[in-house]
């Protein structure tokens, strides 16, 4: 049976990809709630997520509605978000599909109704949960288990639907590591698995812009992101190479770099890794890329081997797949691999999380 969520940070990119990749995946009624940090406008809350200037049209009819009398839930009880079959809200089609998801402008999670609700797992699409002390304010409301959307800023467990699963034995706060670690970790995977674990990995992500960049150049905690995001090429960390590092403790050593690009959406990860010095001249090209296609057979949402030779940012939008390799930019020399790979920074990340909340295991 699959798991009742309840999803923090409204209005967020995360959140509103997991809306989208919920939906698509005719999950949106395991929702049974949402929440923002305080007073939100529903009706342009739910505007935006209809209308996404990146995803476009959202498979199903967004509105929101006020409070009925008797309905309050308390907590900051908003109203609801509510959605219907697509084409129904202007009366286009008859309405033979609605859910309605109860919203709560509740800053502090312990005060949310999440054990009324009866909620299996908290997503925290907000980032400003991140570590276990935090976090466990979803678990003293009610929820059995929280899912970090982003990298722990702690020793919380890091799990990536399908990839390494067997970590979570049914732990209460886990870590969904990042999109970029999304897109690389199947790939050090399968070939990790057939050479043994890379000596050395250097990654760099071309990566889109993200919220955390300002439009126009101005103060921010970050030097890098006081730049204006759509003038520049911005050259920051990634935390992916720490994450894989947590993943695969037996990787020798990792770095790497994020250029930030003048892009909403796609990003592109090149990965170059150094394999023991005993693999030199037992490495082709052929065999890297026929080992990706074997892993994707078991794995297809979290690898695909694409038909084409090369990689665009464009190729991957909307995407539900963590890593889309391109086969003609795949390289080896001696004991040295590159491989190039495309991934939906926000959706192909959202579809795995969603599918993660769904399925993972609770405690006992």
């Amino acid at each position: 049976m699959e798991n009742t969520l309840f999803m923090a940070g409204l209005g967020g990119r995360i959140f509103n990809c997991t809306l989208r990749a919920l939906a698509n995946q005719g999950k949106i009624t395991q929702l049974k709630g949402v929440s923002a940090s305080g007073q939100k406008n529903l009706d342009e809350i739910a505007e935006k997520i209809q209308h996404d200037s990146t995803h476009r049209y959202f498979p199903l009819d967004v509105c929101a509605r006020g409070l009925k009398e008797g309905e309050d839930l308390g907590a900051g009880h908003l109203g609801f978000l509510v959605f219907m079959t697509s084409g129904s809200f202007f009366g286009n089609k008859p309405c033979d599909y609605k859910h309605e998801v109860p919203v709560f402008g509740q800053p502090d999670p312990s005060l949310l109704p999440l054990a009324d609700l009866g909620i299996d797992v908290a997503i925290d699409a907000s980032g400003r949960f991140l570590t276990r002390e935090k976090a466990v304010a979803f678990l003293k409301a009610g929820a059995k288990k929280v899912v970090m959307s982003a990298p722990a800023k702690d020793d919380t467990p890091l799990v990536i639907y399908g990839i390494n699963n067997e970590v979570d034995t049914g732990l209460d706060v886990v870590s969904r590591a990042s999109c970029t670690t999304t897109c690389a970790a199947p790939i050090v995977k399968a070939l990790g698995d057939k050479y043994g674990m890379p000596r050395n990995i250097f990654l760099n992500t071309t990566h889109a812009v993200t919220n955390s960049q300002l439009s126009l150049d101005g103060n921010s905690a970050s030097f890098a992101n006081g730049f204006g995001c759509m003038d520049n090429i911005v050259v920051t960390s990634t935390g992916a190479t720490k994450s894989l590092k947590i993943m695969f403790p037996e990787i020798g050593n990792t770095t790497g770099i994020s250029c930030r690009v003048p892009v909403t959406d796609g990003s592109i990860c090149c990965l170059v890794m150094s394999f023991d010095e005993s693999m030199k001249g037992k490495i082709t090209r052929e065999d890297v890329i026929e080992t990706l296609r074997e892993y994707e057979k078991d794995h297809p949402l979290n690898i695909r081997v694409s038909h084409r030779k090369t990689m665009i940012s464009t190729y991957v939008i909307g995407r539900g797949i963590g890593s889309i390799v391109a086969p003609g930019q795949v390289e080896v020399h001696d004991n040295i691999v590159h491989v190039i790979a495309g991934y939906d920074n926000e959706y192909g990340y959202a579809y795995l999380l969603a599918l993660s909340a769904l399925n993972c295991p609770l405690p006992a």
